[in-house]
């Protein structure tokens, strides 16, 4: 069986660099774990992960955390394209991930428990809620932690990297009023989330300038579940005076949206995140392009350079998306 003094006679460097490269702790240049990560795999070399536990008092695994059920997590298109970027970063530092995600049973998971019990080393938060007095502790605590978009006093204190969901919501609003919609429906994920309440705030901005009045009326905060979003939408097409256009800030509402116009029978349009499920079965539609997979890379890296730096995070990284028609045109506020 190949080791790490293998590993170093191979690539002709000393053992200790070799080992800072597999343990993930120290600077080393990228091209040293490169050659590294390719003469591992030419040997066939395996870490004996529980030793170097012992040893180094690191696990070599980041968790990551959903706040929502297993239902949302299984069935949202937004989960595998984020862990894709997400293991993909994380394989290339020598880190291997865990999936956590919010039990209907015990909904108050202690983030900070993730580490302490030495499940992970590091931990990545989707879509914190605002005012969780969770994200407190990992700072007072000082748990090597990224999260999602953080506001308020602690926000200079945590280390973030998010989509910029008030841009996005601005600019989805821009484009259907672009197409001569005034009365549109929004879909929001929990409108304690800060992606929510960023997209809504972008939203209504641009309702507001082009003189929209009484856009709070078609909004509905919903859970990330098809059901929610179906009946959600069904509710305000049955209105008096319904929408012609709907947004879904999520990648999984989109398509309880879509049923319920299916079955409406109305022409109505649809605006939603993209996925590669919703160009499948819905190809001709407008679509949202949020870059998903390189958030999850990006806060990877972030997380990563903490675990291996020491340094307290406080970097912050925003990621935009952006609007094609279903033509696959680029759309601008210019358009």
């Amino acid at each position: 069986m190949a080791t790490t003094y293998d590993i170093a006679r191979v690539t002709g460097l000393n053992q200790s660099t070799v080992s800072r490269v597999l343990s993930g702790r120290g600077k080393v240049q990228a091209s040293t774990a490169r050659k590294v990560r390719a003469a591992c795999r030419k040997l066939g070399y395996v870490p004996n992960a529980a030793a170097r536990a012992l040893r180094t008092r690191r696990t070599a695994i980041l968790a990551i955390h959903i706040p929502f059920g297993s239902e949302t997590v299984l069935a949202d298109p937004f989960t595998p394209i984020f862990l894709a970027g997400v293991s993909r970063a994380a394989a290339g530092s020598g880190y291997r991930v865990i999936l956590s995600y919010a039990d209907p049973e015990h909904p108050e998971i202690d983030f900070s428990e993730l580490v302490k019990s030495g499940q992970a080393d590091g931990l990545i938060i989707t879509s914190p809620m605002r005012a969780d007095p969770r994200v407190r502790t990992l700072v007072d605590q000082d748990i090597p932690c990224v999260l999602g978009r953080y506001v308020g006093r602690l926000g200079a204190r945590m280390a973030s990297v998010d989509i910029d969901n008030r841009h996005t919501g601005y600019i989805s609003a821009k484009f259907l009023l672009s197409r001569g919609h005034r009365t549109i429906g929004l879909f929001t994920e929990h409108s304690d989330t800060l992606s929510a309440l960023d997209f809504q705030t972008g939203f209504r901005q641009a309702l507001t300038e082009n003189k929209i009045r009484h856009a709070d009326r078609l909004a509905r905060p919903i859970p990330v579940t098809f059901d929610a979003a179906f009946q959600a939408a069904r509710e305000l097409l049955n209105e008096a005076d319904p929408p012609t256009a709907m947004v879904a800030d999520t990648a999984l509402t989109v398509f309880g949206v879509l049923e319920a116009v299916r079955r409406s029978g109305r022409d109505v349009l649809v605006l939603g995140i993209d996925s590669p499920l919703l160009r499948s079965l819905h190809p001709d539609l407008p679509r949202i392009q949020s870059p998903i997979e390189e958030l999850g890379g990006r806060m990877t890296q972030v997380l990563v350079h903490i675990l291996q730096t020491g340094e307290a995070g406080s970097a912050s990284k925003m990621l935009f998306s952006r609007i094609v028609d279903e033509h696959g045109n680029l759309f601008t506020e210019e358009t």
